[in-house]
């Protein structure tokens, strides 16, 4: 009896090395994505006065993946995210709380709906897009946000609704149509990777003063 278990054991781990070598294991995950202790490496760089930009450079990505296919799960909900506003160099801090097509978020509070409204948006509430990278898990990925709180809120942050982040080929809850205005957002977030570089290096020298 106990050498049948044994043959058995055998045949199934011969088995299973088989089939490991024709199927391996899937990555779902590109290969590109900087996983956040390597992002943490990376940000630590310009913590140090003889920085090497020209090494941080070549590890900084833009990341920009299909809403549907990828983002939509990686971007978890109830978890305090960070938005820079490319064109003004301001951050503040959202949690994303639903959205199926895009990202329904609201801004942590009373401080960063401040900054959402007037640096970002000069003081007037807006559809108006504009071209954000949206850092999460230490990664940072092309994302294009509008500036008119609707619908409905879960937090108590002043705002008086939730906007939507938009990613590469996400959707429109109205139309249920993928948003021209917010994909060249996106595209322009995507490929102005040297804005990005910049400003994480300019923020840290301030720190460091």
């Amino acid at each position: 009896m106990n050498s049948k278990i044994v043959a058995i054991s055998f045949l199934i781990i011969f088995l299973s090395m088989c089939i490991g070598s024709i199927f391996p294991f899937p990555n779902f995950v590109s290969s590109n994505i900087v996983y956040s202790v390597d992002q943490k490496k990376i940000n630590d760089k310009y913590e140090d006065e003889n920085i090497n930009v020209e090494i941080v450079e070549n590890n900084m990505e833009v990341l920009s993946y299909d809403w549907f296919e990828f983002m939509n799960d990686y971007f978890e909900k109830y978890v305090t995210t960070r938005v820079i506003d490319i064109k003004t160099g301001t951050e503040y801090f959202v949690q994303r709380f639903g959205g199926y097509n895009h990202a329904d978020v609201q801004t942590i509070d009373l401080e960063n709906t401040n900054k959402f409204k007037n640096i970002v948006y000069g003081g007037e509430w807006s559809w108006e897009r504009r071209p954000v990278w949206v850092e999460i898990k230490g990664q940072f990925f092309a994302g294009s946000i509008n500036g008119m709180p609707h619908g409905f809120s879960i937090l108590d942050n002043g705002e008086g609704g939730h906007t939507c982040i938009h990613f590469l080929n996400s959707k429109t809850h109205g139309t249920k149509r993928v948003d021209e205005g917010h994909q060249s957002c996106v595209e322009y977030a995507q490929k102005n990777k040297a804005l990005l570089v910049e400003y994480l290096k300019n923020r840290c020298e301030n720190l460091i003063r």
